[in-house]
């Protein structure tokens, strides 16, 4: 979802009366429709002017939407408060100083201090706001807890994630079986943390992102599944917005920096600046550019006039025209300054093409970074589901191939029949009653039956709640011990695409996309929004996907999302 739908965005209400802070200085401004409102100028956030409003809410308004001489007023007034510190211990925001000698780690086991000095101090930060009396709170912990991972791999340092509690030093982390997943508050050292200690609920679980000052951006109380997914993709979307690769902001970026520029430089000079890089990472690679090293004569109104090429430059010659003619019409350039004037001057463009993400990391990016931004339902599942899974035959394994495919070799099985071994569990893994005729084979109806390995099963609809799938319902947890179930269901999208399917098990899992094994993962875990993100490619027409879960023990089932590219 665009961020700019999500704009003017108010803090739940939920929130209201939990901060007893101090009025802010409140000045009149107009947001994007022309309403005006009242707020106090906090940060430039790329594309974006952040306005508290309130105690508990705050306000963005694209930058666009303000006048020259209003950026320049919300410049002057941010201009004093504290740059982002290179090392955390150092910081001066009000949120992210509060945490400095207060952050713990789990690591093996133990909760220990973190060293700040080795981190830069986070932009923002995603605070898990838990009490003793918050019901479920392991479950919905978990649910976050592959999203505060991914942001942290596609982020690196930028983004920091804290669970701050009402427990006291008596408290054991290790109920939290995601806590590695994020830092932890000191229970023992929260008392005089005064902006962040007061958001902390007297019952319930509140999810904020929030700025180094302690700005909510988002937030409220969570209590299922679908406020998760909600806040995480909102979040998402808000990330994506303030990335600066994201092509979207370059207009608003460049509107706030033509008028705050001559204010900064009023009594000096300055080069022209590139804001951004009009360039897209994977193309120039598959085109053999390594490096780009230019410098660009731009006009007095950001007009690229010339390109003339350095030493350092890596691409193929042929290229030479095509990336001058794309870096003078980019459009992300300003002028140079000259004693608070735009003047003509050059500028020194240099972009180093990264190499390429392993195909893990870039669906992590892909996920939350815009590229899969359409998202297709999955609206029902025909279940095949249970078939027992009894030490009738097992296989050795031989060994794992460089591909990281399973060589097995059957063998014949005695003793006990209602035994169940690690080999058995591997076994049935490994096998599908559908072998012989492949995966694509796979077909089914509502109602049709079938009998597997002795299990007289039948294919039933079942439509997910949130994205899960839970082929337990409400049955008893050991009901359906060592045993394995498939799903089965159809989607069509309207050309050729790449998509992502967001999915996460209960246990073992494997699906395959229009017959192509998609995921393979023999592993024991609970079902977490998003726990892997799984690269794939769409046909036009109707694509089939087959999923098949192992359980080991206790719940069982599977949660899933598909998103393809948007435009």
């Amino acid at each position: 979802m665009p961020l700019r739908m999500l704009i003017p965005m108010l803090l739940l209400c939920a929130l209201a009366g939990l901060v007893r802070a101090a009025d802010p200085v409140m000045t009149e401004w107009r947001d994007a429709k022309g309403a005006t409102f009242k707020g106090e100028p906090i940060e430039a956030m790329g594309p974006l002017a952040l306005f508290r409003t309130g105690a508990t809410s705050s306000r963005f308004v694209p930058m666009t939407a303000l006048s020259a001489e209003d950026c320049v007023r919300f410049y002057r007034t941010i201009a004093a408060r504290p740059p982002r510190a290179a090392k955390w211990n150092e910081a001066k925001g009000r949120a992210t100083a509060e945490f400095i000698g207060r952050l713990l780690r789990s690591e093996k086991g133990a909760l220990k201090p973190v060293d700040l000095a080795v981190q830069p101090e986070p932009e923002l930060l995603l605070v898990f706001f838990g009490s003793r009396k918050s019901e479920g709170l392991s479950h919905l912990l978990d649910n976050f807890a592959p999203f505060a991972k991914r942001i942290e791999r596609v982020y690196p340092g930028r983004i920091a994630t804290v669970l701050m509690s009402t427990w006291d030093g008596a408290f054991n982390h290790q109920w939290l079986p995601s806590a590695r997943a994020w830092f932890m508050a000191d229970p023992m050292k929260q008392a005089d943390m005064k902006v962040l200690s007061r958001f902390v609920p007297g019952s319930g679980f509140v999810v904020m992102l929030m700025t180094r000052e302690g700005v909510p951006l988002i937030g409220g109380s969570v209590n299922d599944d679908f406020e998760v997914m909600k806040f995480v993709d909102q979040t998402s979307a808000i990330l994506w917005e303030l990335n600066p690769e994201n092509p979207r902001t370059w207009r608003d970026r460049l509107h706030y920096q033509r008028a705050v520029r001559p204010v900064q430089f009023a009594a000096a000079s300055s080069p022209a600046v590139a804001i951004a890089d009009p360039f897209r990472a994977d193309a120039l690679r598959a085109r053999g550019v390594k490096r780009i090293a230019a410098q660009l004569e731009v006009d007095a109104e950001g007009r690229v006039t010339a390109v003339t090429w350095k030493e350092g430059a890596d691409f193929p010659p042929v290229l030479a025209k095509p990336l001058a003619e794309a870096l003078s019409r980019s459009g992300v350039v300003l002028p140079a300054i000259d004693q608070g004037w735009p003047a003509s001057g050059v500028c020194d463009y240099v972009f180093v093409v990264p190499p390429a993400l392993d195909k893990k990391a870039a669906a992590d990016a892909a996920w939350v970074n815009g590229e899969a931004r359409v998202d297709v339902p999955l609206a029902s599942w025909l279940a095949l589901k249970p078939i027992r899974v009894g030490e009738q035959a097992f296989s050795v394994v031989l060994g794992v191939d460089e591909n990281g495919v399973t060589r097995m070799s059957a063998v014949t099985a005695g003793g006990d029949p209602n035994k169940v071994s690690t080999r058995t569990q591997l076994n049935a893994f490994n096998t599908d009653w559908f072998a012989d005729k492949g995966p694509g084979s796979v077909r089914p109806t509502e109602g049709e039956r079938l009998e597997i390995d002795g299990s007289k099963v039948t294919w039933k609809r079942m439509k997910p709640r949130d994205g899960l799938v839970d082929f337990l319902g409400s049955g008893d947890y050991n009901s359906l011990n060592y045993c394995v179930g498939y799903a089965w269901t159809e989607v069509e999208v309207a050309a050729d695409t790449d998509a992502w399917l967001g999915i996460g098990s209960d246990d073992g899992l494997k699906v395959w996309v229009n017959g192509e094994l998609a995921i393979d993962q023999w592993i024991e875990r609970t079902s977490k929004l998003d726990e892997e993100v799984v690269p794939l490619r769409l046909k036009a027409g109707k694509n089939a996907f087959l999923v098949k879960i192992q359980n080991a023990k206790g719940r069982w089932s599977f949660t899933a999302r598909l998103r393809t590219r948007g435009k």
